[in-house]
């Protein structure tokens, strides 16, 4: 029996919609809370073609249902003029509706209406530690990510990661005509999974990819849109001289950033077991953030030549003469905790306005030195769903 693991999101009570990469478990998680629901899934090449070609067909589709209940609609983006229909039944009969997708690029490049504003945005993410919460889990965490269907079936992790980059390629970006020509686009996804959790240069990219510099700013973008990527922004608080002013770039899953890079059956340094650690660190604080609608701003924080910090958490943003807050963490793949990763938690605490410093590695002891407090990664998961780090 396959394993279920349970998702810390909430469901909401009115309508809402519902963003996330492929394979995160979205229909899984609402046949669980809305089980009754009318659903249609427009991955299914009839029911797609069916409302392409006349969007209206939703009101009679819809005639039995009464205000209060719900309905389904799954990979909104493939029908992007489906969310009028949405719009009109909400207003007139004030259906509720479960929405998702997983590409914001198509509605807004479609100038659709997102129901005036009414609607709920919820993002979802492959599994936190939070919901997974068992050590034997984690030696696969670190070595294939954390979507579902690759933990339920880890003797086939590497198969269906290299499945996810393809499908990925061919509905994502050539069924939805997101490039007109895939194949630079492949070599591009390929570079940049090859520089996944780095301090993002572009132009080395076009360079290594062989595409003009423009272009790599719009395949980016495309990641971000299509929600298989994203970029953390720099921290520059100006406190220090040669702050790095240049985001860092994340896969969502360090799994699919592995097959995306052509790695996955390859045996990979402990250098990508840091990044892959720092990507779990970060799923695990960007879930939280979301599922518990904190909406802190992330950043990674840098000084050139001196040292950097993986994760900056925005508690308080400035206001007028209120200087901003922040949380500071340093994620270490180790077993052991070296004091001189202290350092760089410590200097940045020198600031002034931050709450707390934290160092998170894969040993198991807790360590208090003056600002810092190093943990354990499953006791700093523990604290964070508990709201005791920010």
């Amino acid at each position: 029996m396959a394993r279920v693991f349970s998702r810390l999101l909430d469901p909401p009570k009115k309508t809402f919609l519902l963003l996330g990469p492929r394979g995160t478990g979205k229909s899984t998680w609402l046949a669980k809370h809305f089980p009754r629901a009318v659903r249609i899934d427009l991955l299914h090449t009839e029911q797609l073609y069916r409302y392409r070609s006349n969007p209206s067909l939703l009101r009679s589709d819809l005639s039995g249902l009464r205000a209060g209940e719900w309905a389904v609609i799954d990979e909104a983006q493939k029908v992007p003029d489906l969310l009028d229909e949405i719009h009109g039944l909400y207003e007139a009969r004030r259906i509720n509706f479960a929405i998702t997708g997983s590409s914001a690029r198509k509605l807004r490049r479609a100038d659709v209406n997102l129901l005036g504003g009414r609607a709920i945005r919820c993002d979802f993410f492959p599994l936190a530690w939070g919901e997974i919460k068992q050590a034997s889990f984690l030696d696969a965490c670190l070595a294939y990510g954390t979507l579902p269907p690759v933990l339920t079936d880890p003797a086939h992790a590497a198969d269906t990661l290299a499945s996810y980059v393809g499908t990925y390629l061919q509905e994502e970006i050539a069924a939805e005509a997101l490039t007109r020509n895939i194949q630079p686009f492949a070599r591009f996804l390929q570079v940049a999974a090859k520089h996944h959790a780095q301090v993002l240069n572009v132009e080395r990219v076009a360079q290594q990819a062989a595409i003009k510099r423009r272009t790599v700013d719009t395949y980016f973008e495309i990641l971000e849109d299509t929600l298989l990527g994203l970029r953390l922004p720099a921290y520059r608080p100006g406190v220090r001289s040669k702050e790095v002013a240049h985001p860092k770039f994340y896969f969502f899953d360090a799994g699919v950033a592995l097959a995306a890079a052509g790695w996955i059956r390859e045996t990979m340094p402990d250098e990508w077991r840091g990044f892959s650690f720092e990507t779990l660190v970060l799923g695990e604080l960007r879930a939280f953030n979301s599922y518990r609608r904190k909406d802190k701003r992330l950043f990674h924080y840098s000084v050139i030549g001196a040292f950097d910090i993986d994760f900056v958490v925005e508690t308080q943003k400035k206001v007028l003469n209120r200087p901003a807050r922040f949380v500071a963490i340093e994620a270490k793949a180790s077993s052991g905790w070296r004091s001189e990763w202290n350092r760089p938690l410590a200097m940045i605490a020198e600031h002034g306005a931050i709450d707390a410093a934290y160092g998170v590695y894969l040993g198991k002891k807790t360590i208090v030195n003056d600002a810092v407090t190093v943990l354990p990664f499953a006791e700093f998961s523990r604290r964070l769903w508990a709201g005791d780090i920010f």
